[in-house]
């Protein structure tokens, strides 16, 4: 694992490219919708959005962990499960196919922002904050009482460096 070599790297700061291309590196990403907007309320959108998440990340070779898709944002985790895979492509593809897709079940427009926030996880600490952050995130925001009551929310890979 990364903090087992001491190196923790900067918040709010994209490194290089490389450092997302490495196993052992978890990527705490955070897409927003456009322009604010609340496309994830409807239960046809979401099955799709989190369908395509699972389907992108086994073609593209990356691990997704835990995930969170709220009315207007995607927090996960991912990790490239081999050297060489970008974390970053991904995303990137992820994100026009799921725009994409959107278009079918009658969504117009841009369905993301064109950037994204990530950070590299760098401590266990750390790990398990952002776990905890992106499954309570729907009882912060008083969409649920309880994080399991939230539907699309979860884990879709087991960590396998652990």
């Amino acid at each position: 694992m990364p903090w087992e070599h001491g190196y923790l790297p900067p918040k709010n700061e994209r490194l290089g490219p490389e450092l997302y291309a490495m196993t052992g590196w978890i990527t705490f990403t955070t897409i927003r919708a456009y322009k604010d907007e609340r496309p994830f309320t409807r239960d046809d959108l979401n099955e799709q959005t989190l369908q395509l998440l699972c389907e992108e990340a086994d073609a593209y070779g990356c691990w997704v962990f835990t995930y969170c898709l709220m009315p207007d944002h995607i927090h996960f985790l991912t990790s490239p499960r081999a050297t060489g895979i970008s974390v970053l492509h991904f995303v990137d593809r992820y994100k026009g196919k799921s725009t994409n897709r959107s278009w079918n079940l009658g969504w117009r427009g841009k369905l993301w922002q064109p950037r994204f926030y990530d950070h590299l996880i760098g401590t266990e600490k750390e790990l398990l904050s952002a776990i905890d952050y992106i499954r309570f995130n729907p009882v912060r925001k008083t969409l649920v009482q309880y994080a399991e009551e939230w539907p699309w929310s979860g884990q879709m890979h087991s960590f396998p460096f652990w």
